[in-house]
């Protein structure tokens, strides 16, 4: 059923970016001095907090956010609990309360009103009607910028479960507000320097329906047992380990920042890895896979084949291998267009992002079981860097682009310039 009463674009609602310096009130300087003689002045959060000129910020912007706006005049022979009555029987609010916060009644006010000005989010929508005073209701834009939403008597403001915000009282120190629910009454906060609220269910439907954003439940690792350094190009067999004297390490952060992701998933002989697997391919869109078990007495032409993998290529999708057991290494470019060696051992999950230069041998142990996963159908194509076109791919343009920083404008006739050597230049100057 659609609703009747829907929520309003225009009206008396006011609305403007968060200042976060401006307004101290006198009456509450907290002046503190600090060893090294300088004072730290504690604003109130209570202040207009407006930048000079103001900038407004429109109802219509914060629908865009998910909140959503009613002003529905309170009145003394409480007609306006009709248009409220329908508005829960519609968005099926079934229980409320009402809470009454004034300075001279509320024990502990100035430390309560701190605590609902941490930021938080909850897993329900925060729905509020303001029957008498006034207050401020901060909530984070796109680019995580505060928006300060003035409420006064007679507005109804909705915020969306999963969306930052906080709350204060205004310098009337008074507020009567009635809190509808859709459950049972209660207010359970989730604030935001808590490590888990970020990646939080209902934060990440949020940042999905409001932002176009998608936060993994399952965020790829920065920290692991996962070992890398910069290969050493000697002529020892491929599967030797390739390291300097003394080896010159590379952290995990250091490969994210080339776009390689990581996850340490235990393999267990439960199969309780699978749970961690099938959350990342469904947040990632992974819908095939296979499992492919490479082992030196059982694959023909072994030498051969691992050489092949040894070639230097790149591929139009990511690459994502979970190693089941065994080992192996995968080589992967850096900015300098020089070789990391990554080790890649049971239970480690590696992707390596479309457009990327590798190679991949298996070590010295000869053997590696690993599970692949792909978007699309199971296959392997390779684009080796050997062939001219390959350097000018739009898979590998883009990856310079993202994450190498580097532009390439492609000559319209090959006549024009040879492109090939133009980014090869760039990336050698690291422009």
């Amino acid at each position: 059923m659609s609703a009747t009463i829907l929520p309003q674009l225009t009206g008396p609602l006011k609305a403007w970016k968060f200042n976060p310096t401006d307004e101290v009130c006198c009456s509450c300087i907290r002046v503190v001095v600090l060893s090294l003689g300088t004072y730290d002045i504690q604003q109130d959060q209570r202040e207009l907090h407006k930048f000079e000129p103001n900038q407004e910020v429109s109802i219509k912007e914060l629908a865009e956010l998910g909140v959503l706006y009613w002003n529905i005049e309170v009145t003394d022979d409480e007609k306006h609990m009709e248009t409220v009555e329908t508005i829960c029987r519609e968005r099926q609010y079934k229980n409320r309360d009402v809470i009454n916060i004034k300075r001279d009644t509320l024990p502990n006010y100035d430390q309560k009103i701190k605590t609902f000005f941490e930021e938080h989010i909850h897993e329900d929508e925060e729905i509020r009607f303001i029957l008498d005073g006034s207050g401020y209701f901060d909530v984070r834009d796109k680019n995580d910028e505060w928006i300060r939403v003035a409420a006064k008597k007679s507005d109804m403001i909705i915020l969306p479960a999963g969306m930052y915000h906080r709350f204060t009282l205004d310098t009337n120190n008074y507020i009567k507000a009635m809190r509808l629910f859709k459950e049972d009454p209660q207010w359970t906060p989730l604030n935001r320097d808590v490590e888990t609220t970020d990646t939080n269910k209902f934060r990440r439907d949020y940042l999905r329906e409001f932002h176009g954003v998608i936060i993994p439940s399952i965020p790829s690792q920065l920290t692991g047992p996962l070992q890398a350094w910069k290969f050493n190009p000697t002529q020892e067999d491929q599967r030797e380990l390739h390291k300097f004297d003394p080896n010159q390490e590379v952290s995990i952060q250091e490969l994210a920042a080339l776009g390689v992701l990581y996850w340490n998933i235990p393999v267990t002989d439960d199969e309780k890895h699978m749970e961690s697997v099938e959350t990342i391919c469904q947040e990632r869109q992974y819908k095939n896979r296979d499992v492919i078990n490479i082992k030196r007495d059982t694959l023909p032409n072994y030498d051969q084949k691992i050489k092949t993998f040894f070639e230097e290529h790149i591929h139009e999708d990511e690459e994502i291998r979970f190693i089941l057991d065994g080992s192996g290494y995968f080589d992967v470019r850096n900015k300098d267009d020089e070789w990391i060696r990554v080790a890649a051992k049971k239970s480690d999950m590696i992707i390596l992002p479309a457009g990327m230069y590798h190679r991949f041998t298996l070590d010295t142990n000869n053997y590696i079981k690993a599970m692949r996963l792909f978007k699309e159908d199971p296959q392997w194509t390779p684009l080796n860097r050997e062939v001219e076109t390959t350097d000018t791919n739009k898979f590998r343009l883009d990856y310079l682009k993202e994450f190498h920083g580097i532009t390439v404008n492609l000559k319209k006739r090959p006549s024009d310039s040879n492109d090939a050597e133009e980014i090869s230049t760039k990336i050698a100057k690291g422009a």
